[in-house]
């Protein structure tokens, strides 16, 4: 295995490293679905920090920040957690590329870009996108894929609900193995099983790295694999804090349905452990829809950058917390005074620039640019 590694990057050779399990995973998950290896790819731990929000003092409550934006800068977010295990089993079998699949701003598709380049695979990635081909832009995360050299492959919105996200990486990985390649398959935002295991880490990072109990975790989920990653490795650790997921597409039962599937390839025993119903707070905070932001959701973001000099990004996190202080934390039964709040930040704030055109507007309404009053002298 370290001559593989060898073939692909020296600076990640270091960094590739047997995976040490919990004691709560090895004695509850099946010895065949925990991985071998990992790849050291983010900055872990991420910190955490106070966000006492101006809102938040509303409601007698206190309220941290995990930044997982932090991890790094080019594979910033929850993605490079699932990557690290996913990137790894690719080197380990042997793979040569790597295709994934997502919207046309996927932060997912972008981190997996950039880290399968670093070690020296070719991306593939499936983008869906309403604009034919010569009207994309490099706009954001775009740009990054570009500049590592992606193969970009556009679909349409229906063509990707009416075929599937896994069929359609089945039937570009069946193309290129009759071209002569090697490709890995990541399935939409590296949600499925191995991947969980980087929001377990996660899970280990706040019950070791942290003397605060708290008693509530929040954060924004897309695709599921955080909510999987986060729900199960609380629920088998004991952590004890109450897990709240706002859904910025879909709907709570793909999300419980998604957890669920993970749960049983992992072998986790529903007797002992109660149903994913039992295990999170599953909501539908998607608003206009998936990465479309409202006026009201972009002007809370700008007080929250403006206040904490925090950048919450418009189709994760700034959505997830936006629905949270609106919708979720007035409930005072579940929310009691002096309470401890862990939100996490997942990422994906390249995602602001694809929102300038709304942004402009606000911005212009603070009357902050003006020209220099000076006299020569």
């Amino acid at each position: 295995l370290v001559n593989q590694m060898s073939s692909h990057s020296s600076t990640i050779l270091s960094s590739y490293s047997p995976f040490q399990p919990s004691t709560w995973q090895i004695d509850n998950i099946a010895t065949n679905s925990i991985p071998k290896y990992k790849l050291n790819l983010g900055r872990f731990p991420t910190p955490i920090h106070s966000f006492n929000t101006i809102d938040i003092s509303d409601y007698g409550l206190n309220m941290w920040i995990k930044r997982d934006d932090l991890s790094s800068f080019d594979l910033s977010g929850n993605k490079v957690r699932k990557l690290e295990f996913l990137l790894a089993d690719a080197i380990e079998k042997g793979h040569d590329s790597v295709i994934t699949i997502g919207g046309l701003q996927s932060n997912h598709a972008r981190a997996t870009a950039l880290a399968a380049r670093q070690l020296s695979l070719q991306p593939h990635l499936i983008l869906r996108t309403q604009l034919p081909i010569e009207d994309i832009d490099i706009t954001g995360n775009l740009l990054f894929n570009r500049m590592v050299g992606s193969k970009i492959y556009t679909v349409t919105p229906s063509v990707y609900a009416q075929v599937g996200s896994d069929n359609l990486v089945h039937q570009l990985s069946q193309q290129l193995i009759e071209q002569g390649s090697n490709p890995y398959s990541i399935p939409v935002g590296g949600s499925n099983t191995l991947g969980s295991f980087g929001y377990m880490e996660t899970i280990k990072e706040i019950s070791t790295f942290s003397d605060i109990q708290f008693d509530h975790i929040v954060f924004g989920c897309g695709s599921g694999g955080t909510a999987a990653g986060i729900s199960i490795g609380a629920k088998l650790s004991g952590l004890g804090a109450n897990i709240h997921a706002i859904g910025v597409c879909d709907n709570p039962k793909y999300f419980y349905d998604h957890i669920r599937s993970v749960a049983i390839e992992l072998g986790i025993d529903f007797n002992k452990f109660g149903e994913p119903e039992e295990w999170c707070n599953i909501y539908n905070g998607q608003g206009l829809g998936y990465a479309k932001s409202s006026s009201e959701e972009l002007e809370y973001l700008l007080s929250i950058s403006k206040s904490t000099g925090v950048l919450l990004d418009p189709v994760y996190s700034g959505k997830a917390l936006y629905y949270f202080m609106k919708n979720i934390i007035t409930n005072r039964e579940i929310f009691l005074p002096g309470q401890k709040i862990l939100f996490i930040h997942t990422g994906g704030t390249v995602g602001f620039y694809d929102k300038a055109d709304q942004l402009l507007p606000l911005l212009n309404n603070d009357n902050n640019v003006q020209k220099l009053n000076y006299k020569l002298t």
